[in-house]
């Protein structure tokens, strides 16, 4: 009954279609158990390899990071299936390495920096996305689920909730130094209490940790699933996502025997990267259902990041090979 419905919905509304610089599209049908509380996306294009249509920047960047789940595993989850049918999603996007804490630097900081473990001291004093933003006048803030106040360094917080080797903000020196800076990593709440109001002011570039039992790493994927379809819901809801807002889902890293990644070349390799993991495009004027299939990582999303806003690309983001999504 609900696919009949979801089809003659997407028959009933105008066709749109999605273009992208020479990154190839292909479509699937929409399921989704919560349509109704969603802003309806674009009917699907006719065409399967297009190139994206000239638009401004995005006003207003979300990008929340997820836990430990192989795309596959994504794809099998409810929520998750749901979601990436309802927006778009990119079907070979490639986590960094493994373990967690050195995908969350490269998201913001284009590198590793050589750390191979979940270390809770090992800062770097490094150029980074939010001081970069800070130093153009572009405002930033990093909500933490379950951290206690503003400005949290700490790698635990009471309640063993939130885990700060998820918080890559806290491991750059010059945040951690500045209290102007380190005053933009907040409680989600604070995000929380303003999605529903119109008068809310939010910052240009928004990210999100959830808590280790929402993001899914000590909790089911379903549990994750159900947790992000609410906060996804909250966000397109806001007054600056539906003004040509963007929101980015991905997850950390694949399933821990999965090292697949990116290739400096931009082709996918067997061993070297975090494995195969899905990654959500939630935009205005997005056509249901799109599938984003040239090879990316997380590198090509902090690319992404850095040329909507005008800033310079670091570290491997840097890369001319590396895609960037819509």
């Amino acid at each position: 009954m609900l696919t009949r419905l979801i089809k003659n919905f997407a028959m009933a509304i105008p066709l749109l279609v999605l273009a992208s610089c020479g990154t190839n599209f292909t479509h699937s049908p929409t399921t989704s158990s919560t349509l109704i509380s969603r802003p309806q996306p674009s009917a699907r294009p006719t065409t399967t390899t297009t190139t994206y249509p000239a638009r401004p920047p995005h006003p207003h960047v979300f990008v929340i990071v997820m836990e430990n789940l192989g795309y596959r595993a994504a794809m099998s989850t409810p929520h998750l299936a749901s979601l990436a049918h309802f927006w778009a999603y990119a079907t070979n996007y490639y986590a960094t390495t493994h373990p967690s804490l050195p995908n969350y630097l490269s998201l913001i900081g284009g590198s590793t920096y050589g750390i191979s473990s979940g270390c809770t001291s090992c800062f770097v004093n490094a150029a980074n996305l939010p001081s970069e933003l800070s130093q153009k006048g572009i405002t930033w803030t990093a909500y933490m689920e379950s951290i206690p106040r503003d400005c949290y360094l700490s790698p635990y917080a009471p309640g063993g909730l939130y885990a700060g080797k998820h918080d890559p903000f806290i491991y750059f020196k010059n945040i951690r130094s500045s209290t102007p800076l380190c005053s933009n990593i907040q409680p989600l709440s604070q995000l929380t209490s303003k999605l529903g109001s119109s008068q809310a002011h939010l910052a240009s570039f928004i990210w999100i940790t959830p808590n280790i039992c929402n993001d899914g790493h000590n909790c089911s994927p379903n549990t994750a699933g159900a947790w992000l379809d609410k906060m996804v819901s909250q966000i397109v809801s806001s007054n600056q996502w539906k003004d040509n807002g963007a929101l980015y889902v991905t997850w950390d890293e694949g399933n821990g025997g999965d090292y697949r990644g990116i290739s400096a070349n931009g082709n996918i390799i067997s061993s070297g990267g975090g494995g195969h993991v899905l990654t959500l495009v939630i935009e205005p004027g997005l056509a249901a259902g799109t599938e984003i299939t040239q090879p990316m990582d997380h590198y090509a999303l902090l690319k992404t990041i850095e040329t909507n806003f005008g800033l310079g690309q670091l570290g491997l983001s840097a890369n001319p090979k590396l895609p960037v999504l819509p």
